[in-house]
């Protein structure tokens, strides 16, 4: 009899697994319809939790009994870190926000194809301040768009569309909309990432189609107003790319640019300082981060 129960049970395990599976599958078949030809993404390895549907409208303010907002924290020279709850129908968003002054901090494009490895590998391996994930990738884990790591420069730059995160030889830093400034190949860059889609340039919004209520886990790079970097990771499945850019421009975060990065299993954000650690993980290894050191 007890050999019968643990063979019923390993089975119920079996199945039980099996269909974790086919909803990680699923999960990726979904994140990538957001492509429009020029995007893949690999298979998701953990499966994402259903989102019961809501008007597509993004999140609020969170004005629970919770703290909704810690505010900007200083988390060491050049940096402050902002954690916040938003309110989602009956659940809420989680997002953090790590926001870099560039002339105290120094950026750089990590890219392995051959060699992809967990967020937390690259982010120990730099000895990082902070690290994001990158834009993104095919099934063999070539970066879909131009990557400039270290001065070499792989892939082919988006045409007429997408964004590019930059870093001159100077170490000045730029984020703009490749159809309004394409990428030239004579620019003096030592470090580029692009990614798709541009969400908002010059202050106003980008990215304008429809929303289509497909909600993910986002990762986004930014510029504000006074030329700050900003490292955002949304880590629950709760914006859509349209409510996102509508939630960033919307807010207080006087946002000038920004770009969405590969999203879904991809996202993933760390900060290791003596004043404030942060640790969201992707649930995939990465071929492409973007990694930003002490200056």
């Amino acid at each position: 009899m007890l050999y019968r129960i643990i063979r019923l049970r390993n089975l119920v395990f079996s199945v039980v697994w099996v269909c974790v599976v086919c909803l990680g599958s699923a999960g990726c078949i979904q994140e990538s319809s957001l492509d429009t030809g020029q995007v893949a993404s690999i298979p998701t390895l953990m499966p994402t939790h259903p989102i019961t549907p809501v008007a597509p409208t993004a999140p609020s303010a969170f004005t629970g009994a919770h703290p909704s907002d810690s505010g900007w924290i200083n988390a060491g020279t050049g940096v402050d870190v902002r954690r916040l709850r938003l309110a989602h129908g009956e659940r809420t968003a989680p997002v953090s926000i790590i926001r870099l002054d560039p002339a105290l901090t120094r950026f750089r494009v990590g890219y392995a194809p051959a060699e992809p490895r967990p967020l937390a590998t690259w982010h120990a391996e730099a000895n990082a301040l902070a690290t994001i994930n990158g834009g993104f990738f095919d099934e063999n884990y070539q970066s879909t768009a131009l990557i400039i790591s270290d001065g070499v420069v792989s892939g082919s730059s988006y045409q007429g569309s997408g964004g590019m995160f930059a870093v001159d030889a100077a170490g000045n830093v730029s984020l703009r909309y490749l159809a309004a400034q394409p990428y030239d190949p004579n620019e003096p860059l030592v470090a580029a990432l692009q990614s798709w889609p541009m969400l908002i340039t010059d202050g106003t919004l980008t990215y304008t189609s429809v929303d289509d209520g497909q909600r993910a886990r986002r990762s986004v790079v930014a510029l504000d107003q006074a030329g700050r970097v900003l490292l955002i990771a949304c880590s629950g499945n709760d914006f859509s790319l349209r409510g996102l850019a509508d939630w960033l421009l919307a807010g207080d975060l006087e946002i000038d640019a920004a770009l969405n990065l590969d999203g879904g299993s991809s996202t993933g954000l760390y900060l290791d300082s003596a004043e404030e650690d942060l640790r969201i993980p992707a649930f995939v290894p990465l071929p492409i981060t973007l990694i930003v050191v002490p200056g």
